[in-house]
């Protein structure tokens, strides 16, 4: 009974692919990290906004900075928090997010 190397080739060669393919998963940790740092960035976001106007220049750059960390934290758990609905979501839609949550059109 022999085993043909080519066949073992195929195998070695599918289960390496597979393990490329698949994204490790994001610890906790990581989750509550990003958490952390996303209602930290959308604190100052909204306090810009209310201090000096939505389409202020502090405002603008505090956008900024929150979609860095939300970019960060897909980079690294492939998924963003959203501070509004409390809950975390797979899509990459945070440049279509309710920046006006509360109503008031940020004055």
């Amino acid at each position: 009974m022999s085993i043909k190397i080519p066949s073992i080739l195929t195998a070695a060669a599918l289960a390496a692919a597979c393990a490329v393919a698949v994204p490790p998963k994001a610890s906790a940790d990581d989750r509550s990290d990003c958490q952390k740092k996303v209602e930290k960035a959308q604190d100052h976001y909204r306090h810009e906004a209310h201090e000096h106007g939505k389409h202020s220049r502090q405002a603008q750059n505090a956008r900024a900075k929150l979609n860095e960390t939300w970019d960060r934290c897909w980079s690294s758990t492939h998924a963003w928090y959203d501070p509004h609905r409390g809950e975390w979501r797979t899509e990459h839609d945070w440049d279509r997010y309710d920046w006006d949550h509360d109503g008031d059109r940020d004055r």
